[in-house]
């Protein structure tokens, strides 16, 4: 008899004494989770198949992995050179939990066989929705059974994404979201999962930073009023996974973002390697407005004016400022002349009456909305001494003169311009070169409004409305 005539019988044998020693095992015995491990080569014949059979008889638990053939785009891949991408593979758990109501499978061709496969999701029940979810599916292209355990943020709904082609093999990766909570600006990242040995696994990104959508504060750019941050995002776009971040950082304040209305975006293309890594391509620029994205020009730059430039008018005493109910409350509001100028706002039922301390006071004929836009705000100055300027806002029963804290201060000066424009924002212009730094103002607190940087522009004519542009 010859040796390979032996295998089917011994085999078999085999097979009856692992299914023997699995019987020992009870629920308790398993732990609940996979450690994180490095991946393992996959077997390659029969031959390797008997000899780990065998380790198995001598050394309790170990585990019977499988048998070798021919090399599948799903198989675990081999050992990477690199030591830094591990991949956690998933404990099969979660039989046992149920479909929530808004969770209806996902349709994608995980084995590039030309049909889709159906991924079910079971949530795993907690009382603070956050446990996860098994992802159960059955290959089209083998019928047997394959699985993987997400961890998307929340078990409230799953947001499953277009699926992509990442390694390009022809097959497709389930994409889902993570709602990550504590994130600002939209938050939340892609997580991408690979079919491998019937395991449904999370690709590991090679710099998770870049993979993200929100904004992510400078590192010690945190100053009283505002932070730093560049603006991120990730898309699909033909099948392929990308992300981006801003160029620049900008100026953020509680709810106050100052994007441009086209910023430069450092762009990356993402790829899945045979170690299971998601790495970012070559860094890609371009351009990004609020409803495209095309690629940058020779010299690519920022374009900061999203809203008109032109200044506000004055209105001398006696005349009236009638605000819309359009742009948020309606009132109306005058300078009575006097021996003492006195501001008269009425709206919402009442009437204010606040004595002006400013010679010759001209009202603004806007209302500055992007300081204050929840009743009645004003700005005040002088047709004798353009230096001041003051901006009002709606107390309890009064107009508070705001005060101005931070980096610069509100005046319109020889060096600094200080302009309420046509559109309702306060801004002020400071030398900086040959160009100028360029500033708006929003409100920090009941009584206080702070500067928040915008942006270098140059100045052609700094007394002209319209002479702000680009460098």
């Amino acid at each position: 008899m010859k040796t390979h005539d032996t295998i089917p019988d011994l085999e078999q044998r085999l097979r009856a004494a692992l299914a023997a020693r699995a019987d020992l095992v009870q629920p308790e015995d398993l732990a609940p989770l996979a450690p994180v491990v490095g991946l393992r080569p996959r077997w390659q014949s029969p031959w390797v198949l008997l000899a780990a059979a065998a380790a198995v008889l001598l050394v309790l638990g170990v585990v019977y992995q499988g048998v070798g053939g021919q090399q599948r785009a799903d198989r675990i891949a081999p050992q990477p050179d690199r030591t830094d991408v591990e991949l956690e593979i998933p404990a099969d758990i979660g039989r046992g939990w149920k479909p929530g109501d808004l969770d209806g499978p996902e349709r994608l061709d995980l084995d590039g066989d030309g049909t889709k496969e159906v991924v079910q999701f079971l949530a795993e029940r907690t009382k603070e929705f956050d446990g996860r979810f098994r992802l159960q599916t059955t290959i089209s292209s083998t019928g047997e059974e394959a699985y993987g355990i997400a961890s998307l943020g929340t078990t409230i709904g799953i947001n499953a994404l277009e699926p992509i082609d990442a390694d390009g093999d022809g097959d497709q990766e389930l994409v889902l979201y993570y709602d990550d909570s504590e994130s600002v600006g939209g938050g939340g990242y892609p997580l991408v999962y690979d079919l491998r040995d019937g395991l449904l696994v999370q690709a590991v990104p090679d710099d998770p930073s870049l993979l993200v959508r929100g904004q992510t504060e400078v590192e010690g750019s945190q100053t009283d009023y505002y932070d730093l941050v560049h603006v991120q995002d990730y898309w699909i776009e033909d099948g392929a996974l990308r992300s981006s971040r801003s160029v620049s950082p900008y100026a953020r304040e509680n709810m106050t973002l100052l994007t441009p209305r086209t910023y430069v975006i450092d762009a990356w293309t993402w790829t899945l390697g045979d170690d299971g890594a998601l790495r970012h391509g070559e860094t890609e620029c371009l351009l990004q407005s609020f409803d495209s994205t095309r690629p940058c020009g020779a010299d690519p730059q920022d374009t900061i004016m999203y809203f008109p430039v032109e200044r506000a008018s004055y209105l001398p005493a006696g005349e009236t400022l009638d605000a819309l109910e359009e742009q948020g409350y309606g009132f109306t509001a005058r300078v009575d002349d006097g021996a003492e100028p006195t501001l008269v706002v009425e709206g919402y039922g009442r009437v204010f009456e606040q004595a002006l301390d400013v010679p010759d006071p001209l009202l603004g004929s806007v209302q500055p909305t992007a300081v204050f836009y929840d009743g009645v705000s004003l700005v005040v100055t002088s047709a004798t001494d353009p230096s001041v300027f003051e901006v009002l806002v709606q107390g309890e029963d009064r107009m508070v003169d705001m005060e101005p804290v931070g980096e610069i201060d509100l005046v319109n000066d020889g060096e600094q311009r200080t302009w309420l424009t046509e559109n309702g924002a306060v801004l002020s212009a400071i030398p900086d070169g040959d160009a100028w730094s360029l500033w708006t103002w929003t409100m920090v607190s009941r009584t206080e409004i702070a500067a928040l940087p915008w942006g270098t522009v140059c100045i052609d004519d700094v007394d002209a409305p319209t002479s702000i542009r680009a460098c």
